[in-house]
């Protein structure tokens, strides 16, 4: 595993520590845990626990080996502030290279890395506003990122660069 991060850690090799105490560990493999043992009347089944509710919900930002970089992410943006995040991000010399939205929130990754020279976006009530999307590919941008809420509104993001 350590592999793949080989070239983002140290070279020399005798200073890595190598953990191997997973390693010790003695698996039977076709062994399954056992049941808790609870006084159940002749003719009762044991029954499985079932929990209630909604599942937890959360971000996983999945990144590529680089070397240290400056990124910044925004998320449960609403759509009245997403203008501020994208232009305090522009100022900074970062562009969008990722969008997701969740229960009509956004969440943006901004990225100095992404190769981009200019930037548009566009937050639509309607999806993927088609009208917008043309103008923009006449001006030579292409969508780089793009992302539809539970509402129906969409955020599109087009790039010039790269």
């Amino acid at each position: 595993m350590i592999s793949f991060f080989e070239s983002l850690i140290e070279p020399c090799i005798s200073l890595r520590p190598i953990r191997i105490d997973g390693a010790l560990k003695v698996i039977a493999v076709g062994q399954k845990r056992g049941r808790l043992v609870i006084n159940l009347e002749e003719d009762e089944q044991p029954t499985k626990k079932v929990r209630l509710g909604n599942p937890a919900t959360q971000w996983i930002s999945v990144y590529n080996a680089h070397r240290p970089m400056k990124q910044r992410y925004h998320y449960n943006v609403a759509d009245s502030r997403l203008h501020q995040h994208v232009e305090k991000g522009y100022e900074d010399g970062l562009y969008i290279s990722c969008v997701a939205s969740a229960a009509n929130l956004w969440a943006l990754i901004m990225d100095a890395g992404t190769g981009f020279c200019s930037q548009v976006y566009d937050l639509s009530t309607v999806f993927l506003n088609k009208d917008w999307i043309m103008e923009q590919w006449e001006k030579n941008y292409y969508i780089s990122s793009i992302a539809g809420a539970t509402n129906g509104s969409s955020l599109v993001i087009m790039s010039k660069g790269w």
